[in-house]
């Protein structure tokens, strides 16, 4: 009993006398050099200059850290004016490609089973492509799509006729 009192109040001592020390500051710098400036007492005693780094974000050229690149790619394309503008470009189907004079002109159904005729020009998808081109065995669609940096690209799209239908 008297050994335990006695180990206590020996581990007591040493955890209160270390704990009431001041810690000497610990400089890093290299041996003092003396210049003709006079410090007093007063100065010594506010502490040491400390001067504070200040950090600016700049902007220009960087996303936003703030905003979730997994959100950017959920948000779908609202619905277009038109039948065409509602469903995706790899979506549609060529029916038939017919040509004269004036040009060519393509028949397509869209996925809810309706048909259209498409001319070069026209806005067709869900990101506004334009119809750049139709030849005798394709049509090629350039679409401005927006990547996982939120940056637009173009898209070239090349939907081609199918000779035979899959079954």
């Amino acid at each position: 009993m008297n050994r335990t009192i006695l180990l206590s109040f020996i581990f007591a001592f040493l955890v209160f006398s270390g704990a009431c020390k001041e810690k000497a500051s610990v400089s890093k710098s290299g041996p003092a050099k003396t210049s003709g400036k006079v410090v007093s007492q007063e100065d010594e005693a506010k502490g040491p200059k400390v001067e504070e780094e200040v950090f600016l974000y700049e902007k220009n050229g960087r996303r936003d850290p703030f905003v979730s690149l997994l959100v950017a790619a959920q948000q779908a394309p609202s619905k277009g004016e038109t039948p065409l503008e509602s469903y995706d470009v790899n979506s549609i189907r060529i029916l038939g490609i017919v040509w004269n004079e004036k040009g060519h002109y393509a028949e397509v159904i869209l996925p809810d089973g309706k048909s259209y005729t498409l001319r070069e020009g026209m806005t067709i998808g869900l990101h506004k492509g334009k119809i750049q081109r139709i030849s005798q065995s394709s049509i090629v669609i350039k679409e401005r799509v927006k990547d996982y940096k939120g940056e637009i690209k173009s898209k070239e799209t090349i939907l081609k006729l199918r000779e035979e239908e899959e079954e």
